[in-house]
């Protein structure tokens, strides 16, 4: 079942309705949450790195024109902290690629995009990076050395809560690598700090929080987020 089929994959992306042609594939290999399946998270970033090559080709059907999913965006006031659990040096096309599968294909198997019928048709994200359509989840990437890259406009929602209301008004700043059981880099830590203080001052200390404290059922950015290393990102910002 994890074999991966290059060409079985690659034959079915080609079609508008690609995430219909796998959705069995998608529901049980790609939708549940795993931290700790090798194998299985080996096989997805062979899907993943497909995807992205397709992307970079603009050999993936997408949608030319869409409505406008970001009318219901609001004023900042939450900065929420993630992580990739992916490797730490992975590219950006990559990580548009994941987010197309995981957020955008979700949603359009479940033929709902805020209140849209769409399941049937090519996927649409309405957010562009560089003149390139991108489905990122978050507004900004930190790398291990401290490098921070902007993904998504403030004025795009990014769907990285799985809470509406808080995509709305909150931003996603998502740190580069694993961290379910060690703690970010310093300089990784001490970069989003200054992303936070240098584009959302604004934002009370009490609304920096980790994805794990929106939804309760999640881990990310980690265990140690709020014993070990929350307090050191808020108090640099």
């Amino acid at each position: 079942m994890l074999d991966f089929q290059r060409d079985y994959w690659k034959t079915r992306l080609r079609f508008p309705d690609w995430y219909s042609r796998l959705e069995d594939e998608l529901t049980s290999l790609f939708f549940p949450v795993v931290h700790d399946d090798p194998r299985l998270k080996a096989f997805r970033n062979q899907v993943y790195a497909l995807i992205a090559e397709l992307l970079v080709c603009k050999e993936l059907p997408l949608a030319a024109t869409g409505p406008d999913l970001d009318t219901a965006r609001q004023p900042v006031d939450t900065v929420v902290i993630h992580h990739t659990e992916e490797d730490a040096a992975i590219s950006l096309d990559r990580l548009s690629a994941i987010g197309l599968v995981r957020q955008y294909a979700f949603q359009y198997l479940a033929d709902n995009v805020l209140g849209h019928r769409v399941r049937g048709q090519p996927i649409w994200s309405n957010h562009f990076r560089e003149g390139q359509m991108v489905f990122f989840a978050y507004h900004w990437l930190i790398r291990s050395d401290g490098t921070a890259e902007r993904l998504l406009e403030d004025s795009y929602i990014g769907w990285h809560a799985g809470d509406w209301q808080i995509n709305t008004r909150s931003v996603g700043i998502a740190l580069s690598g694993t961290y379910e059981a060690a703690i970010p880099p310093l300089p990784q830590i001490e970069s989003a700090a200054r992303v936070i203080h240098s584009y959302y001052p604004h934002v009370s200390r009490n609304s920096i929080v980790g994805h794990r404290e929106v939804r309760k059922d999640l881990t990310c950015p980690g265990a140690y987020f709020l014993e070990m290393w929350k307090d050191m990102l808020v108090s640099s910002v």
